[in-house]
């Protein structure tokens, strides 16, 4: 059993310590039975404080990985036991202390619902905070924000598109529309799926308010508590969210330069038996990485044998650089036509950020599904949004704008990479994207991403740390830039403060 803990990483040893026994356990390096060291003893060996040990141990009984035996130890335990398991009941809080003499707040913690209280508060108020440059200079150069930039929405375009839609008599005697979305808009969709190697109907389609409510209505269609849900280890953090509140366990699986690590699959499947994998195989969130195609057919390949449903997020999907045409990669959608694959995208990467319209496809019993379970949230998609996107497809100018900004952005990214090789400090690493938004920034070691972000803050550059995404919430050592929301024009200088606010720290306690 081999074991190394870096001192010089910002992630706690305890949570190095818990994720290098989880990923020998799941890959089977020790085997269901197998005798875990005392805490003394494996304390002493690695040099570190008993409690580290202790909080490690404890973490891979939350996962179902370890179980403590009284006056024998702790042992790995079973697949067949951990596939069973199930969060235990949620300890009654205690009781509210007596009112004082004055009067006093409201027991927020004991008010609150448990559904509520499965919101991680760190995550989402770090994300505001960053995106909306809290404690920044004047003007700020902002690679936080996970939107486009304003000055890349087609007002002419979307203004003479819009007065289009709302002058076309075609709605009047449907003023609303189905849960599913018009009929029309549906078989547009469907069609320009098609241009994505997907082939599918219009019964396959529901047009959703953003790709995020087809996570939501996915999690309530499918998810139970307790139930083993995969995700790349850094991933798209609202998704975590909406898994948490759903009491689901969430297990990260390794990635690497190509996305996730599909040769440990088949140890985490066979020992969780996940409900769902969720994942982000084209241009990731938040790493930029693209899942090559032999990866993608190990995935389909473990869902099939496991009888698990992959929920493929494909929200930058359209936004390829370019190359040779047989190197564009293809949906998992377009590789699957069992069922196993629920496919999300939306238009507010791609046309604006304002216009909150995405869609799912899914085998009919999934869209009948969620059709139904959506009747408690918002009944159907804007109507004026949905006439919008109608006219874009239906004049075919959807394509054209995403050419236009996929060349823009492909100048964008080679500006931002050009600048890193420029002003990089040594120890800093970085993904080469070939679509999408973000470049993933590897931090030299002993620099901590949160310390970072509080030094460019003060010189005016924004960006996300890597914590925000990672599933632990402990990954200190990235930063995520979106090197498409800055004008071009501020986008060297915006990598040169970050290098040089880099070199200006102390690498082995921050700032």
């Amino acid at each position: 059993m081999r074991l190394e803990l870096d001192r010089r990483s910002g992630v706690p040893m305890y949570r190095q310590l818990a994720a290098q026994l989880r990923e020998q356990i799941v890959s089977g390096m020790l085997a269901e039975g197998f005798r875990l060291p005392p805490e003394r003893e494996l304390a002493a060996r690695l040099g570190v404080n008993r409690a580290t040990v202790l909080q490690a141990y404890q973490r891979l009984k939350d996962d179902g990985l370890a179980v403590s035996r009284v006056g024998k130890g702790t042992f790995v335990t079973g697949v067949g036991e951990t596939a069973g398991r199930r969060r235990d009941a949620v300890a009654s809080p205690a009781s509210v202390p007596p009112p004082a003499p004055t009067v006093i707040a409201p027991p927020w913690s004991v008010l609150f619902s448990e559904y509520s209280n499965r919101f991680t508060y760190h995550d989402i108020a770090e994300v505001e905070r960053a995106q909306r440059g809290v404690g920044v200079a004047a003007r700020t150069v902002d690679f936080a924000t996970g939107s486009p930039n304003p000055r890349d929405i087609p007002d002419d375009l979307l203004r003479a598109v819009s007065l289009e839609a709302f002058a076309s008599r075609e709605f009047d005697g449907q003023p609303e529309s189905p849960i599913e979305g018009f009929d029309e808009l549906r078989d547009l969709l469907a069609l320009h799926m098609r241009s994505r190697g997907v082939v599918c109907a219009a019964r396959n389609v529901m047009v959703l308010s953003g790709s995020e409510q087809g996570i939501d209505l996915i999690v309530r269609a499918f998810v139970n508590p307790g139930d083993h849900v995969l995700v790349e280890q850094s991933t798209f953090f609202p998704a975590l969210q909406t898994f948490r509140s759903a009491d689901a366990r969430i297990i990260g699986v390794p990635m690497d330069g190509r996305g996730m690590r599909t040769d440990l699959l088949e140890g985490y499947c066979a020992r969780f038996r996940p409900k769902l994998i969720y994942t982000i195989p084209t241009f990731h969130n938040p790493t930029g990485t693209t899942m090559p195609i032999e990866r993608r057919r190990a995935l389909i390949d473990m869902a099939r044998r496991y009888q698990c449903l992959i929920v493929e997020d494909d929200a930058y999907g359209d936004l390829w650089y370019g190359g040779d045409v047989g190197d564009r990669p293809v949906p998992l959608a377009g590789m699957e036509n069992s069922g196993y694959v629920m496919y999300l995208s939306t238009f507010s990467k791609t046309v604006t950020s304002g216009l909150r319209t995405g869609w799912v496809v899914a085998d009919p019993h999934v869209v009948t599904r969620l059709s139904a379970l959506r009747r408690m949230v918002d009944q159907h998609t804007s109507t004026s949004s949905q006439r919008i996107c109608l006219e874009l497809l239906k004049e075919g100018l959807i394509a054209g704008h995403v050419e236009s900004l996929a060349r823009a952005y492909r100048a964008r990214r080679d500006t931002v990479l050009a600048a890193l090789e420029r002003y990089a400090p040594q120890g800093m690493r970085w993904t080469v994207p070939q679509g999408g938004y973000y470049v993933w920034v590897g931090l030299p070691d002993g620099v901590r991403a949160l310390d970072l972000l509080s030094a460019c803050r003060e010189r005016g550059v924004t960006f996300m740390p890597g914590g925000v995404f990672d599933v632990d919430e402990s990954d200190d050592s990235h930063i995520r830039l979106n090197m498409v929301r800055p004008d071009a024009a501020d986008l060297e200088e915006g990598i040169r403060v970050i290098c040089a606010s880099l070199n200006g720290m102390d690498h082995g306690t921050g700032l």
